[in-house]
């Protein structure tokens, strides 16, 4: 082990800096077992194995377990934001419309991996709130803003914008999480569209 070499320093650097410019693609590859495997169970020996590098490797270039889940769970969530940022298909969509398009393809299996991993977040982050409070923060932080910003551009009132922005990531939420619960898609798309109805006005208040 690097512990056992006469320059631990230099070969832990050298070795780090062979996989720099490959970081992107361990993330990447990191960052799907993870989304096929989930979080609760992670141990990096089999992740190390499945990538194709060894558990060092992995040691070197993310520092632990949960600093690779946190570097993996903060790319999967901006990578959703950039989606609701820079989307043609969502660019200067009124918000109720922008908010079913997101919907359908959420339901998509392949999609609602990612969730998921963040209700499996949730639950560690029960018993561990001050490891996991990065996550328990940038899950709210992070999109409440880009709820925020498109309703007070529809019209809604500043002053009402954030709690109608609060409601609106809760019932997503909520919905995901009764649907990774019950696969009952019909069921909660229902719920999904009742929730748009019922929510519709508040959306698109005007001054």
């Amino acid at each position: 082990m690097d512990r056992h070499d006469d320059t631990p320093d230099a070969a832990v650097d050298g070795r780090a800096a062979r996989w720099a410019h490959r970081r992107p693609e361990l993330v990447a590859a990191a960052t799907r077992y993870v989304l096929d495997h989930g979080v609760s169970d992670l141990t990096l020996r089999p992740l190390a194995s499945a990538m194709g590098i060894t558990i060092a490797t992995v040691v070197r270039q993310f520092g632990s377990k949960e600093a690779l889940v946190q570097e993996i769970t903060r790319a999967i969530n901006d990578d959703l934001l950039t989606t609701l940022r820079e989307d043609p298909e969502l660019v200067d969509s009124p918000p109720v419309e922008t908010l079913r398009i997101l919907w359908r393809r959420w339901l998509d299996p392949a999609q609602g991996r990612q969730f998921r991993v963040m209700f499996e977040l949730f639950g560690l982050a029960s018993h561990h709130p001050e490891q996991y409070r990065w996550f328990t923060e940038s899950i709210v932080t992070d999109w409440l803003p880009q709820i925020e910003a498109p309703l007070i551009d529809d019209g809604v009132e500043p002053a009402t914008a954030r709690p109608v922005a609060t409601l609106v990531l809760s019932v997503l939420r909520g919905l995901h999480l009764d649907l990774v619960a019950t696969g009952d898609v019909e069921r909660v798309d229902a719920a999904f569209e009742l929730a748009m109805a019922t929510l519709g006005p508040a959306l698109t208040q005007t001054t």
